[in-house]
């Protein structure tokens, strides 16, 4: 026994008139053909390759991106051009570290601000995500922003890993604070606005430029590489 299928005799027509359109633009003019092409299968046909460059492009990433980072800070509220990666190639090069394995990263686009923006949100999740999966190294922020995390266990006491000569030369610049949970007080930035490279790519104009060191960061070695690298003239 057949059973009715109400869409079929609409199927059919659909299917009849397919084949009608597509034998009438067998012997065509190729200008005819281009123009049912343009209006019946163009947009599709540009989505279609839209969502292939999109896969292939994540894919190359995927598979070329660099499988350990070397060093990575987040500059928040910072005024340099977000656009321009020169003190991380430079420095990436200072390390001479090998870019297609090691990772040297600076992202100078996070804000912050008591007013609370959705950029400075999202800014602030994306800040707190990398340090929970141990991808950043460096905290580099105006005063505003180092006073909403340094009452948090986010950074080190940035006195046990300095080493005596940075230790002089910083011993004036050491900011303290009182962590909220233990009441234990530690310097966990240093001042660095006077440093030359971040006055070279006008990084903190006008506003006081504050350094700290994620606590659970793995790169320590390079962290101090870049602590010299930003004084180096």
């Amino acid at each position: 026994m057949e059973v009715y299928n109400k869409n079929r005799d609409k199927n059919r027509n659909m299917h009849d008139e397919i084949r009608e359109q597509n034998a009438k633009l067998k012997d065509a003019p190729l200008r005819d053909k281009l123009a049912y092409f343009k209006e019946y299968y163009l947009k599709m046909t540009l989505a279609v390759i839209a969502i292939i460059v999109f896969v292939v492009s994540v894919g190359y990433t995927m598979i070329t991106a660099p499988d350990e980072t070397a060093f990575a800070a987040f500059f928040f509220n910072d005024t340099g051009y977000s656009s321009d990666s020169t003190l991380q190639d430079t420095f990436a090069e200072h390390l001479g570290v090998d870019t297609r394995k090691y990772e040297v990263y600076i992202d100078t686009t996070p804000t912050y601000s008591e007013m609370g923006t959705y950029e400075d949100y999202t800014s602030v999740q994306r800040c707190m995500a990398n340090i929970a999966g141990n991808a950043l190294d460096v905290l580099l922020c105006d005063q505003e922003t180092y006073e909403h995390f340094a009452t948090s266990e986010i950074f080190l006491d940035i006195t046990t890993v300095l080493p005596e000569d940075l230790m002089t030369q910083f011993q004036d610049k050491l900011v303290f604070s009182t962590l909220e949970e233990t009441g234990e007080v530690i310097p966990s930035a240093i001042i660095v606005t006077d440093a030359p490279k971040l006055q070279q790519y006008h990084y903190y104009d006008g506003k006081d430029a504050y350094f700290s060191i994620v606590s659970n960061s793995q790169n320590i070695d390079n962290v101090i590489a870049f602590l010299r690298f930003i004084y180096e003239e």
